[in-house]
């Protein structure tokens, strides 16, 4: 197709209907090479290209430290490749694969569990689930807010270690007998904080109650005597338990319960 200006024309007289018709002609040509290339590839135009790659969130195949920011993402309907490292045989349960990757992935300090979105690269799980809360929308909104919900982390997160140091001892009696009694002095504690509050922060969800259920979960199944009258306590479980798309998560074959630790703890995997 050619178009042409006829006649005299002042400078620029003519110049938008002949790109008008050129833009036409283009459009046209170009229709019908890239849509002969279409069909015949069999290729769909897809509103997924361009868009950024999947999330992953790298650990083994126990629930463990990275169940907290599974959960978080599963909350926030966000679809994320979650990739599981099996244990080796003993004596050291070599997590197959890990070895690999912790050299090839690009972290500044390789460790599980580890999160990559695009150019955000990272490991350890606290400064994961502060990451994904900041950009979720469940992170304090004032300095005041953001200095007690700290708190609240570091205190979910002595309650989640203190279950993983117990696991570690190879005096598996003695071992219990100090988590129990830790369990004695901490739980009223945190019995107290709920009865007044319906997440950690107050009545706004944040990514410290993440952290949180996780390790009053932990701790209900290693020690379910120490919930027995902790009514709110249970309540708060139930509450996230029931949190939309976690509901359905939770039901579903996506969702490891057990085992909670590594295969070498006297609890939490066999």
């Amino acid at each position: 197709m050619v178009t042409q200006c006829h006649g005299k024309r002042a400078a620029g007289t003519c110049l938008q209907p002949c790109h008008t018709y050129i833009m036409i002609a283009y459009t046209y040509l170009r229709f019908l090479f890239l849509g002969s290339r279409m069909q015949s590839a069999h290729i769909e135009p897809s509103i997924n290209s361009g868009m950024a790659p999947t999330p992953v969130v790298g650990y083994t195949t126990a629930r463990g430290l990275a169940q907290s920011i599974r959960n978080l993402l599963v909350y926030k309907g966000v679809h994320f490749e979650d990739k599981r490292y099996e244990f080796g045989p003993a004596p050291t349960y070599e997590k197959l694969g890990w070895a690999a990757d912790s050299a090839s992935l690009g972290f500044t300090f390789p460790n599980l569990p580890y999160y990559i979105d695009g150019d955000v690269r990272l490991t350890q799980s606290l400064a994961i689930l502060r990451y994904l809360g900041k950009k979720h929308g469940l992170d304090a909104r004032s300095d005041q807010e953001a200095a007690e919900l700290w708190l609240m982390e570091q205190q979910a997160n002595d309650l989640l270690w203190a279950l993983v140091v117990t696991a570690m001892n190879p005096n598996a009696t003695e071992a219990r007998k100090s988590q129990e009694k830790r369990l004695a002095d901490s739980l009223p504690r945190w019995q107290e904080l709920l009865k007044k509050r319906r997440w950690a922060l107050g009545n706004t969800l944040t990514y410290v109650d993440f952290l949180l259920y996780e390790a009053l979960d932990w701790n209900r199944q290693f020690a379910p005597d120490a919930f027995a009258n902790r009514p709110e306590l249970l309540d708060y479980l139930r509450r996230f338990e029931q949190l939309p798309n976690l509901k359905e998560y939770f039901a579903s074959d996506k969702y490891v319960k057990w085992p909670i630790m590594a295969p070498y703890m006297f609890w939490g995997h066999k």
